[in-house]
């Protein structure tokens, strides 16, 4: 193909390309319409807490009073594209692009999952239901993250970094009643307590040395054997400069279900 023929095709293409994006634009902007302002919250606060939530979760989200109610919502929210179901027992459902349009980045929460993974982001949730009632004031978007930390005395440089950008998303950050600000770390079940422990411990490092009477790391499991591990590791030296005062696991009372998905709802 010769120069000009190549040239010639530019314009078609471009033209397609922005002819895509305004359609995919204008059916975004339609569905926008159909989110009331409880829907619209549940969507964001459900993108920023992993992206997964079953029925009960999403009641206790405040999504509509009743499990009848929630159904239809949910329902209604996968029909207009913003959530999608990944599993029939029990229903999970999870949120798409369109969700994590409305904060602005797709956080990675409508990627696909394991059933391991699931149950961990699961989990996530019902971490943040008990701790509200603690009660805890969740920082959920990722610049208010930083602001916090900022506000209290800890430079941008001493925070978790990946490349050369501070990374927060996958921690909770919230402060609790008596002025502690904690960062909350959700167990991963298929990673060992000692590597956990080890690698949150030189993330945060630098915070704790900051804030040394402030700053708490939690972590998050559904176990009292999970517990009792990561209060091993936490009195041990992979562990500093944190000790057992300020790294401790949080046993969430409510039970997690285990996942079961279909060969069909993984392809789909």
């Amino acid at each position: 193909m010769n120069r000009r023929s190549q040239t010639s095709k530019l314009p078609i293409q471009t033209h397609y390309f922005i002819g895509a994006w305004i359609f995919v634009s204008i059916r975004f902007s339609k569905r926008l319409l159909l989110l009331d302002e409880r829907s619209n919250d549940f969507l964001k606060t459900l993108v920023h807490l992993g992206g997964y939530s079953t029925i009960e979760q999403a009641q206790r989200l405040g999504l509509a009073n009743s499990a009848r109610r929630v159904v239809a919502r949910l329902e209604a929210l996968k029909q207009s594209g913003f959530l999608k179901q990944v599993a029939h027992y029990p229903v999970i459902y999870q949120v798409t692009g369109s969700a994590t349009r409305l904060v602005g980045s797709d956080l990675m929460a409508r990627r696909q999952r394991t059933p391991l993974t699931i149950r961990c982001k699961l989990l996530g949730v019902n971490f943040y239901l008990e701790a509200k009632a603690w009660p805890a004031d969740f920082t959920l978007d990722h610049a208010k993250k930083i602001a916090l930390l900022k506000g209290v005395g800890c430079p941008t440089e001493a925070l978790p970094h990946t490349g050369e950008q501070p990374y927060l998303w996958q921690e909770f950050v919230l402060r609790r009643a008596d002025g502690t600000i904690c960062v909350a770390a959700v167990d991963r079940v298929h990673d060992t307590a000692k590597y956990q422990t080890r690698t949150l411990a030189q993330r945060y490092a630098s915070v704790l040395e900051h804030l040394p009477a402030q700053f708490r790391l939690i972590i998050v499991v559904a176990s009292n054997r999970r517990g009792d591990l990561y209060r091993k590791w936490a009195a041990e030296p992979i562990a500093r400069p944190f000790s057992h005062n300020t790294l401790q696991p949080y046993r969430v009372k409510a039970l997690i279900p285990q996942v079961q998905i279909s060969h069909e709802e993984k392809m789909g």
